[in-house]
């Protein structure tokens, strides 16, 4: 979910920033893009609707005990606790700078969602499709899928630069991708969010993530490591 940095080299020194900026670029520009469909593009909010319905049709066995659990697991109080508990263990552990990155990516990124909501003014799916209470808040983009994100995407950075096996890197960095995804399409299963809600929030997610670790490489980059 993060752009690899050589393990030889910290995160906060490694010149090659101009990848984050693409990807960063690149997630901001489709966020942008999937703004304009949903508020201009008719067609779009139809086809939406169908690709959410879709989902919200699966029909598995256990499937929505499965989809509330990770609703649960992407709602803020429980990454917030997650994300305070990561940053004081990362810190403990001598990493400093990836825990104030953790630190303040996800309440921020939290915030800035919340913003979106206010401007966007998407309304959510009715009532009668829903599994679970409806939010009292507008729904693009998804303030979930943001979050799980933020989260998971700003830990497997931190899990990826910091860990050495390359097997146990990837099993981390698919783990914190599903994660966020199963988060999202929960959402959708449920009957809180079109699937357009959640790809907004995966998109502005993706791009805060990585623009604030171009940020922190950049601020970081004079800074003596502590780890």
């Amino acid at each position: 979910m993060s752009p690899m940095v050589p393990r030889t080299v910290s995160w906060r020194r490694d010149p090659r920033s101009g990848l984050l900026v693409i990807a960063c670029g690149i997630a901001g520009v489709s966020f942008v893009v999937l703004t304009a469909a949903v508020l201009q593009l008719p067609a779009f909010l139809s086809f939406d609707a169908r690709i959410s319905e879709l989902i919200r049709g699966i029909s598995l066995p256990g499937l929505e005990s499965v989809a509330r659990f990770f609703t649960t697991l992407g709602s803020f109080p429980v990454l917030g606790a997650l994300t305070l508990a990561t940053s004081v263990y990362l810190y403990l552990r001598g990493r400093r700078a990836e825990a104030l990155l953790l630190l303040v990516t996800v309440p921020l990124g939290a915030l800035l969602g919340e913003g979106m909501k206010l401007v966007i003014h998407r309304v959510r799916p009715a009532l009668e499709f829903a599994r679970i209470a409806i939010p009292g808040t507008y729904g693009f983009p998804s303030g979930h899928a943001l979050s799980a994100t933020t989260f998971f995407g700003t830990l497997g950075f931190v899990a990826l630069i910091g860990e050495r096996r390359l097997r146990r890197s990837v099993v981390i960095v698919a783990t914190c991708t599903a994660a966020a995804l199963l988060v999202g399409l929960s959402r959708v299963y449920l009957g809180v969010h079109f699937m357009g809600d959640v790809v907004g929030g995966w998109l502005l997610g993706a791009a805060w993530v990585t623009l604030m670790i171009l940020l922190g490489a950049t601020w970081g980059a004079g800074i003596p490591e502590n780890d």
